[in-house]
């Protein structure tokens, strides 16, 4: 399982931002990503991404020493994701809702694609009921992306995700 960061703050029961590891590997909006619990596990997608160095201190990098002391310089940039939470897997079990969020230090990993065909399946038959929930919420960049990634990994739900993808491109 390829962690891609960990969690650093919980702003709510759906908003997490998550710390990237500099050498983890680098994933875009609209990635559908999970956090493993004892109980299961919440699915949710990048929503956004930032890139900060500290202000304080700026002054003290001179950019032609920047790659002289950059073992010491991880400390001044820092990357992270913000990740939005559809719902949890407990039990085999999909609710697109989120009652219990994560702890801080909680592992974010990609959704593996069965873990993806779970969560887009409910009573045997393909869903994606949280999108209309979660559309003001989530950027149409995002939302694309996540049709995407379902269309990819589910091709039985091509035809409902093309309606989908023109109510997206059209509406938002």
């Amino acid at each position: 399982m390829m962690v891609l960061g960990d969690i650093i703050r919980v702003e709510d029961a759906n908003t997490y931002l998550v710390k990237i590891p500099p050498d983890a590997q680098k994933e875009c909006i609209g990635r559908l990503v999970k956090i493993k619990k004892d109980y299961g596990i919440i699915v949710g997608v990048i929503k956004n991404i930032a890139h900060i160095i500290r202000e304080e201190l700026i002054p003290y990098i001179d950019p032609g020493m920047q790659p002289k002391y950059a073992p010491f310089n991880e400390d001044f940039r820092n990357s992270y994701y913000t990740v939005h939470g559809l719902g949890i897997i407990r039990n085999g079990v999909v609710k697109y809702s989120i009652d219990s969020p994560p702890d801080i230090g909680d592992k974010l990993s990609l959704l593996g694609p069965d873990e993806l065909r779970e969560f887009h399946t409910i009573n045997g038959k393909p869903s994606i009921a949280y999108l209309q929930s979660n559309r003001d919420a989530l950027d149409r960049a995002v939302l694309l992306g996540m049709v995407e990634q379902v269309e990819m990994h589910y091709t039985e739900c091509s035809a409902m995700l093309r309606l989908v993808r023109k109510y997206i491109e059209r509406g938002k």
